[in-house]
């Protein structure tokens, strides 16, 4: 199985803790932590991955995976 072939779901269990590159101008900080809440979810339009987190401010968040720069694994 090739990199690319690899998904989320491998590494992705929930309580796993995700850091994430925020890019939005009006972001507090560059990266964000949030844990995760599901199973990565693909778009069959675009293949694109997309993680649900719960942040701490309790929000939920679906998170593209070509922001995420670490996942450590729940406790």
């Amino acid at each position: 199985m090739t990199a690319s072939e690899r998904t989320v779901t491998e590494l992705l269990h929930n309580g796993a803790v995700v850091t994430y590159f925020d890019p939005s101008p009006f972001a507090e900080d560059v990266f964000r932590r949030a844990v995760a809440v599901g199973p990565e979810i693909v778009d069959p339009q675009t293949n694109l991955r997309w993680i649900p987190l719960v942040r701490t401010d309790a929000r939920i968040e679906l998170v593209v995976w070509a922001v995420v720069v670490d996942i450590a694994p729940c406790a």
